[in-house]
């Protein structure tokens, strides 16, 4: 006679599949999010190429200079952030939206894309809507290995630098895991490069004499970067407009350059600011009859 055999798991075989099952799945998260991070990091270069492109095109219609060093028609001055350089090309109808000027794991439009009108279009890149850094006064036929777009620095120093601890974070200088950043060149190439260290203040990793990739392209002479606008600490950011600027805009230009005010008048004065004008000649008031 037969006896009928009991199929149930054990307790010590479950606990031994369920061990399984929790190495497998500790082997299977970070390779799941090494894979998350390259996809984005990838999203991230098509967006500098496509940043990089649009420079050229304005480039050409503007003899080779990108837009940082033309005076953009609608403010009268020249670009103080990039995201007034960026906006240009939205304005120049060379670039239809914002999206672009994002990237996954930083900055990104906030307001569902929204640029604003035409000609002005000024809702696009408010701050915290802008990821890119770039190098300023440079032109199309700048040396191709100079870096031009490239993810948001600490500061605004040449060799800029960038925090290492805040990768993974929506913070300005923020680096992606490992101390890399994504670095676009005037050749249109475009790169995820490693940086002097995986944690702290990091810079460009040191070449041969001493260098780096950005003082190396301009020679070791400083240039000027040109930041995002955060605008604020509620985002996490630490870069707010100067005084009398206006969100994402341009600084207060100098008394006579375009878009300038005149001063105001000094008490006492007459209209445009004259001095007043002496009692009892043309423009003065005449003295007060009490006391006569």
């Amino acid at each position: 006679m037969k006896t009928q055999r009991n199929h149930a798991f054990t307790l010590i075989e479950l606990l031994v599949v369920i061990t399984i099952i929790a190495i497998l799945a500790s082997l299977a998260v970070p390779a799941f999010n090494m894979v998350q991070t390259q996809g984005n990091q990838m999203k991230g270069v098509n967006n500098c190429k496509q940043i990089i492109i649009s420079l050229k095109q304005f480039s050409k219609d503007n003899n080779s200079s990108y837009p940082d060093s033309v005076a953009n028609p609608m403010t009268g001055g020249v670009a103080a952030t990039s995201n007034d350089a960026f906006r240009y090309l939205i304005q120049e109808l060379i670039v239809p939206d914002e999206k672009i000027f994002g990237c996954p794991a930083g900055y990104n439009t906030i307001d569902n894309n929204s640029i604003g009108a035409a000609p002005g279009f000024g809702s696009a890149l408010l701050p915290g809507e802008n990821h890119w850094a770039m190098t300023g006064g440079q032109t199309d036929t700048t040396q191709g290995n100079m870096p031009i777009v490239f993810e948001n620095p600490l500061g605004n120093g040449w060799p800029p630098s960038w925090n290492a601890d805040a990768a993974g974070q929506i913070k300005p200088g923020r680096t992606w895991p490992g101390g890399k950043i994504i670095i676009g060149r005037n050749d249109g190439s475009v790169s995820v490069e490693q940086l002097s260290a995986k944690r702290g203040t990091v810079m460009p990793k040191a070449m041969a004499g001493g260098m780096d990739s950005f003082t190396q392209a301009s020679q070791g002479i400083p240039q000027r970067v040109l930041n995002i606008v955060v605008g604020g600490t509620q985002m996490g950011g630490s870069y707010t407009n100067q005084p009398g600027q206006a969100a994402g805009g341009l600084p207060p230009a100098p008394f006579g350059q375009p878009g300038a005010l005149p001063p105001p008048a000094p008490l006492g004065g007459q209209p445009g600011g004259l001095p007043p004008a002496p009692l009892g000649q043309p423009g003065g008031l005449p003295p007060s009859p009490l006391g006569n």
